[in-house]
């Protein structure tokens, strides 16, 4: 798998331009789109641990956007839109992985017997 996770990010650093298929000469904002790209091809993989280390290694390259904006390098909005974008899908299929879960876990405890939780509703009563 491991091979896998290093194709997928040189294939990611490609799409992300130039400058980033080398991530020690890449700016900071084709990192932050490389480091996404990871983090969903780590979604996809379904790997806890490549997810982990691919989400910790996103919020590094955000720090080192944040970082470079706050020393005043102009932002490349391309590049940051991409971002943006990409992210949104990163959330949009971690949120289906967490709704998957949750619905293995509802089935999981009713099958050991285990009646459902209660919880309080908007309206403040039991649900």
């Amino acid at each position: 798998m491991a091979a896998a996770g290093t194709a997928a990010a040189a294939s990611a650093a490609g799409n992300a331009g130039d400058a980033a298929a080398d991530p020690g000469d890449a700016t900071s904002f084709a990192r932050l789109v490389v480091a996404i790209r990871a983090e969903i091809a780590a979604l996809e993989s379904e790997d806890a641990a490549r997810i982990e280390a691919a989400t910790a290694a996103k919020v590094t390259a955000l720090a080192g956007v944040e970082a470079d904006i706050a020393a005043g390098a102009p932002p490349d909005r391309a590049l940051l839109e991409m971002a943006r974008d990409l992210n949104a899908e990163a959330a949009l299929r971690a949120r289906g992985k967490q709704i998957a879960v949750e619905r293995r876990l509802r089935q999981v405890s009713a099958a050991a017997g285990r009646p459902p939780p209660l919880v309080y509703g908007r309206d403040g009563r039991w649900a």
